[in-house]
Order: C-alpha cells, then structure tokens, then sequence
C-alpha cells in the first residue's frame, strides 16, 4: 500500500524516536556531557548540579499528580461518562471524529490543562472503540495536538505566574494580569487561528488516510473475550449494595460527610474568586478545585477512595520523569548554558525580531525543560532585562516564553504523559505511533505564532 506523507513521516517517527522515558533520558546524558565539555564546571559539579535538581520540582510534580488524580476522579462518575459517551455515539464517520476531538480538546484544554486531557483522551477513546473505520493513531494524535493552546488558556502557568505577586514581581517591573497576556488580542487571535487550521489539516489527513489501524487492532483484549461488561459489573455491585451494612459499613458509604465537605469548599471558592478574581488562579487553587469538585460528583466517600486510589497509578509516570527534567533544568541552569544561549541570540535582537528569538530559544530549552514554570524562572533573568533595554513590550515577551514553551511540546513526548495512560489503557498503543503525525502541525503552529508575534497587537 503506498502511503501518504503523513504516514510515512508517523512510520519513520515509530521507528526512529524513542519512548518519552527513554528521551528523558537522552536529555540527561545530553545536558551532563555538554556541561562538563563547554563550561567551567567540573565533572563533580555537574553530577552534583544534578543531584540537586532532582527535588527542584517534587513540589510542582506533587500538585500536577494530586490535581490529575483528582481530575479523572471527577471524570469517572457515571453521570460524566454517560455525557462524553452520548457525544461520541452521536459520531458516525472518522473524518467527524477526527475534527470533533480537536474541537472538544482544544476548548477543553483552553478552560483548564488539568482536566483537558482527560476528556478530551476519555472522548477520543470512545470515539476509537465505536466508530468504524477510525485511525486510533492518528486520533490519538488529534488528542495529543489538542493540549498545543492549553497553557495559553487561563490556567496557564506563565500568564497565572506573572499575575500573582512572587520573586520576579520586581524583575518583572510589576504584576501583568490576564487580560495582558491570555485575553490580548496576540493570544486569541493565534489560539483561534491554531484550532481553525489544525482542524482543518487533520481533516485533510484524516479523509486521504489509507494505513488504518483502528482501537481493536492494537486491543490487548479483543471484543467478546471480557468477562463481564461495564453493565453486568454495575449489576453486581447494586446487588452488593444491597446486602446488610454494618454500622462502619455505613458510615463508609454515607454520602452527606463527603458533600457536606464538598460544599463548604464550594462556597467558599466563590467566596476566594470574588476576591480575587482570576488573579486567585494558581496550581494549589486548581488542585482544590478538582478535588472539591470530585467531592460533590462522587457517589460516596468509599466510591472516591476507590476511583482516586485506581487513577493514582496513572500518573506514575509524571512521579518518574518530573525528577530526571528537574536534574537536567539544574544542570543547565547552574552551569550557566541556558544563560549562554540565551544571551548569544538575544545580541542579535531588536524590538521587531526579539519575541521572534525569545520563542526561538523557549522552544529549544524546552525540549530539555519542559515545565512551564521551570523554564520561566530559568529564562526570565535573562530575556526579561533585555527586552526592557531593547523596548520591548513585557507581555509580548511574556507571552512569546509562553509559545516557545508549547511549540516543540509538538515533538518532545513529555506532555504525552497526561492523555497516554487513558489512552494506551487495554492496548498496545505507544507514544512513538502517534507523534509523528504532530509534525505537520508542528510546523504549522510555528509559522502562526511567528506571524502573530511580528504583526497582531496586544
């Protein structure tokens, strides 16, 4: 069968690029041989560097753990998986599937990049497992794209970091509150532009697709070999409930301890918002949401137990690879790299090509820290002083650190790991299938975020 070069360029990313872990690793071993061959430091320092580095975003790994945890808690109640199931039945061919999960991704990760993976992965698994004739790799892929606008939304780490007072407050030559940075003009126009094109692209790709491999082809257990099915399973458990409690059996299952706590929080997040409006946005505020939220969905306190202690394992793989960026971040900061890099392009810069070089230079640290936060506090330092002195606006930079971040999540797997797990789950799914086919978006979001950055305002 011969191929489009959508496919081949997929084929020769499976065969060639490494699974996210492995990258990960790569990078490290990247980071500490450049550092010991191109800087001052020793070989000691390096590998201590790095050792240090490892806790530098335990912290931030914790609240993105408990913050998913809890978010596809929320998400597994039968009300939400009853609604994300009757809008993937009411989807018939693939070319629809393929442009409904962008469309749902991409507004969903736009509100919050906590819950936009999962439903957008929950959607787009529904979507594999009953719409004939869909591509599961590449409507993975359209999943995966989705997430391209999420930290441009309004829980975004960068714009939510320069909206609240902290330690670059003075650097920064005060606070820039949302409608500087995620409702400017440069930010809704490109976020719109973003959705339009690359929905319309994967449409193209998805319509003139010819190597199908569909969800029950990479199944681990294929239809009719499950023992029992998802009705069957909530027929046993009502039979269960049914049977005699003892009096801790009850007080196990007694909803109104878990909702009573769940509207006390509830009231008093309207409380903290009126307050603070969407300046109170930050990653611990979005942790509590979740978990509130997930308070008053549950069924009971033993149903939420259950449902976060079988999502917990999930996010392992966050637990995992958080450590290793949080060494090589270290490296390239204490070393001095990232600063070399930086102010070597940054000397070439003028008000016009600066936010031009600012993304530029973001989307390549990126590529070795991918946290929003930790590339901002490494960059920051550097690129904020000199677009001062070049008269550059400071939200424009702001935001072009918050392109530059994002971009080459396009080819850099690490994000991967929020929709891979819901994903991958009963399959034999991996993350190489389906990146190859974000390089043509890759280089379409490059291009709109270049042009936005040259001409729209803020």
């Amino acid at each position: 069968m011969k191929k489009n070069l959508s496919e081949r360029i997929a084929d020769w990313y499976s065969r060639f690029f490494p699974d996210a872990f492995i990258f990960a690793l790569v990078l490290t071993l990247i980071a500490l041989v450049a550092s010991a061959l191109f800087t001052e430091s020793t070989t000691f320092e390096v590998l201590g560097y790095w050792f240090d580095g490892f806790p530098m975003l335990f912290t931030f790994a914790f609240q993105l753990i408990i913050t998913y945890a809890a978010a596809l808690v929320l998400v597994d109640t039968p009300f939400v998986k009853k609604r994300i199931k009757q809008m993937a039945s009411r989807v018939k061919s693939p070319t629809t599937a393929y442009v409904s999960t962008s469309i749902v991704g991409a507004l969903t990760s736009f509100l919050g990049w906590y819950f936009g993976p999962v439903i957008t992965s929950l959607y787009a698994r529904a979507l594999g497992q009953n719409v004939q004739g869909v591509d599961y790799r590449l409507l993975a892929a359209v999943a995966y794209c989705s997430f391209t606008i999420s930290l441009t939304g309004i829980s975004g780490t960068i714009p939510l970091f320069v909206a609240t007072e902290g330690n670059l407050t003075d650097l920064l030559g005060g606070i820039y509150t949302l409608d500087q940075t995620t409702f400017s003009t440069l930010n809704l126009v490109t976020a719109f532009a973003i959705v339009t094109v690359t929905t319309v692209m994967f449409y193209f790709i998805g319509r003139n697709k010819k190597d199908i491999v569909t969800y029950e082809d990479l199944a681990v257990v294929k239809k009719g070999e499950v023992a029992a099915t998802a009705e069957e399973e909530e027929e046993v458990m009502t039979k269960q409930a049914k049977k005699d409690l003892s009096f801790a059996e009850k007080l196990n299952v007694f909803r109104p301890f878990l909702l009573s706590i769940g509207v006390l929080g509830l009231v008093y997040l309207i409380y903290f918002f009126a307050q603070n409006g969407l300046n109170g946005m930050n990653l611990n505020s979005v942790a509590f949401i979740a978990i509130v939220l997930g308070f008053l969905a549950q069924k009971n306190p033993t149903t939420y137990i259950e449902s976060f202690t079988k999502n917990l394992p999930i996010t392992s793989s966050i637990a995992l690879q958080f450590p290793i960026y949080g060494g090589i971040a270290a490296v390239l900061i204490e070393t001095g790299i990232a600063n070399n890099i930086t102010a070597f392009l940054v000397s070439f810069g003028n008000e016009v090509t600066f936010p031009i070089i600012t993304f530029l230079v973001t989307s390549f640290i990126n590529l070795f820290v991918p946290s929003a936060g930790a590339q901002f506090t490494a960059t920051a330092p550097f690129i904020i002083p000199a677009a001062v002195e070049l008269g550059v606006d400071i939200p424009r930079t702001i935001m072009a650190i918050t392109f530059g971040d994002l971009w080459t999540n396009l080819v850099q797997p690490f994000w991967a790991l929020l929709y891979f797990p819901i994903l991958a789950l009963g399959t034999r799914l991996t993350v190489r299938d389906f990146m190859g086919y974000c390089f043509p978006i890759f280089l379409a979001v490059g291009a709109i975020w270049i042009l936005g950055l040259l001409f729209l305002p803020l």
